[in-house]
């Protein structure tokens, strides 16, 4: 039979205080995504015909409207991801009131919301790098 180890005091207040920060990081995390995708959706909107004088006659104009969709799609996927979050977090809460917690599936409900995250800021890159190419590709048109 092992014996059970004590975790000293310091290490549990510790541990609270790192998942303490991680909800306040998580939390900032889903605000500067959805400001900078809404933001570099708005100003490459309201900018391009400033930029770009004559869009008519633009070379690889898919390069913009993949960027557009993609900065869209980050937004959605965002709004999405913020509403599971809390979903996920309220069936923990549930499982751990009905005596039911189990932290291999926590841990992978977490893992869940860590690859949507991934991959949104993915499709924020991407659609960025997107507008950024077509803007190098006909500033001087």
């Amino acid at each position: 039979m092992q014996e059970e180890t004590k975790v000293p005091e310091y290490l549990i207040k510790y541990k609270e205080e790192l998942i303490t920060l991680l909800h306040k990081s998580q939390d900032s995390f889903e605000k500067q995504l959805s400001y900078i995708s809404a933001g570099s959706l708005a100003l490459s909107i309201g900018f391009i015909k400033d930029v770009i004088k004559n869009i008519s006659i633009a070379n690889h104009k898919w390069l913009l409207s993949t960027g557009w969709i993609l900065l869209g799609v980050t937004l959605l996927i965002n709004c999405i991801s913020h509403i599971r979050a809390a979903d996920l977090h309220n069936l923990t809460i549930k499982n751990i009131d009905e005596g039911k917690y189990d932290q291999l599936i926590v841990r992978k409900r977490h893992t869940e919301i860590s690859y949507v995250n991934w991959f949104t800021v993915g499709t924020l890159a991407t659609g960025i790098f997107c507008i950024i190419i077509f803007v190098i590709i006909n500033v001087s048109k």
